[in-house]
């Protein structure tokens, strides 16, 4: 049996650069015999698929390979990492399809719940800034304020700047944030809270459940350990800022504390300035 290569002047409805294996096999009669087998270039629809959902595969395993290793510090450099490796799983593809990633914002409050200044940013500030502009947002709260964490023969106590009462609301406040994963939840329950958090218990119990949340997972967090160890992280967060807190409520927008005192007046009109993205229609 003999194979030959088939010059591009052979007659073929096949693109140029593509391989055609021509087999001649010779019969009983002596005659040549020409079978042309022709592989057409795989560019179409199940290509482009195909080749997305390499690029997802892969830019999945090398997320996972980031945050296993700690190769970034943060949750929000996690994700900054994820969008970037989705940007250039697009780019691979060789243009077919296109990943559209929305700018976020993000925001991390530091307060504390019997500070008056806290709840008037929350409920006055915070609230109808995040309605409007909660498709542009991330948003952390970290309820500590200017506590203090005492660690005396392995147990671990606070010290708040308003006292136990306020200590136990920063508890109740911390379990939700870790507990209920929407943000709008998180803020409008907050929200509910801090407006009458003098019976923190109580409160948080009423509040809870007017917004649809379950408040057995959150009491049992406030009484045991967990909470304990979450309020004690929110502390380590708190005095890790640079330049350390001065004043209670302070937020970060993307890390920095630039423009406190306009956050506090206005965040609405801070945030649309600040933001980087295509025109808000809310800014």
């Amino acid at each position: 049996m003999e194979y030959e290569y088939c010059p591009t002047t052979c007659e073929s409805d096949v693109e140029e650069d593509v391989l055609v294996l021509v087999e001649v096999p010779t019969g009983p009669d002596g005659r040549k015999r020409q079978i042309r087998h022709t592989r057409r270039p795989p560019y179409g629809w199940q290509y482009a698929w195909t080749m997305s959902l390499l690029c997802l595969v892969l830019t999945l395993v090398l997320i996972n390979d980031m945050i296993t290793y700690g190769k970034f510090e943060s949750k929000w450099q996690r994700e900054e990492a994820a969008l970037q490796l989705l940007r250039e799983a697009g780019a691979y593809s060789g243009g077919r399809q296109e990943v559209a990633v929305k700018p976020t914002m993000r925001i991390e409050i530091y307060y504390e719940v019997l500070c008056s200044d806290s709840r008037n940013f929350i409920m006055k500030q915070l609230t109808p800034a995040f309605e409007k502009l909660k498709d542009i947002l991330q948003v952390g709260l970290v309820p500590y304020g200017k506590a203090k964490t005492l660690e005396e023969n392995g147990k671990v106590t606070f010290d708040c700047q308003h006292g136990p009462r306020e200590c136990e609301g920063n508890i109740v406040h911390a379990c939700v944030t870790n507990i209920i994963k929407d943000e709008a939840k998180q803020i409008a329950i907050v929200h509910c809270m801090i407006d009458r958090n003098e019976q923190p218990m109580v409160v948080g119990k009423k509040c809870v459940e007017k917004h649809g949340e379950k408040w057995a997972s959150i009491s049992s967090c406030v009484t045991s350990d967990k909470g304990t160890s979450i309020l004690k992280h929110m502390g380590d967060m708190t005095h890790r800022l640079k330049p350390e807190v001065t004043f209670i409520p302070t937020i970060t927008i993307n890390g920095s504390q630039e423009d406190q005192k306009h956050i506090l007046l206005d965040f609405h009109k801070v945030l649309c300035k600040r933001y980087k993205g295509p025109r808000h229609p809310s800014c």
